[in-house]
C-alpha cells in the first residue's frame, strides 16, 4: 500500500490544513503512475533499458512522469514528516 492510505485526522488538520492538500496531491501522483502503468506494462518490466533501443516517445514521456511523480510523492513524504515532528505527532530520531 502506499502512504497516501492513511489520511490526516481532524486533529491533524487542525494544526496543519496544508495536509489536506499534502494529502490530495499524494493521491494524485499515485494514481497518475498507476494508471500510466497500466497504460504502459513496459514501464514496470524495464526490458527497453537492457536493449540497444531506446523507447517509444510517448514511453520515455511516461517513464518520466513516473520518475517524477516518485520523486516528488518522496518530497511530500519529508515534509509530513517535518509537520509531524514539529507538530508532536512523532518523535525525532535523532542518529545519536
Amino acid at each position: 500500500m502506499c502512504s497516501c492510505d492513511h489520511l490526516p485526522s481532524v486533529q491533524q488538520l487542525t494544526m496543519s490544513s496544508d495536509r489536506a492538500m499534502l494529502a490530495l496531491l499524494d493521491l494524485s501522483l499515485e494514481l497518475t503512475a498507476r494508471s500510466l502503468q497500466a497504460e504502459h506494462p513496459t514501464l514496470q518490466d524495464q526490458a527497453y533499458r537492457g536493449c540497444g533501443e531506446p523507447p517509444v516517445t510517448h514511453e520515455a514521456l511516461a517513464a518520466s512522469i513516473v520518475i517524477l511523480a516518485t520523486s516528488l510523492r518522496e518530497v511530500i513524504a519529508g515534509y509530513r514528516n517535518c509537520l509531524d515532528i514539529l507538530l508532536g505527532d512523532r518523535e525525532q530520531d535523532w542518529p545519536f
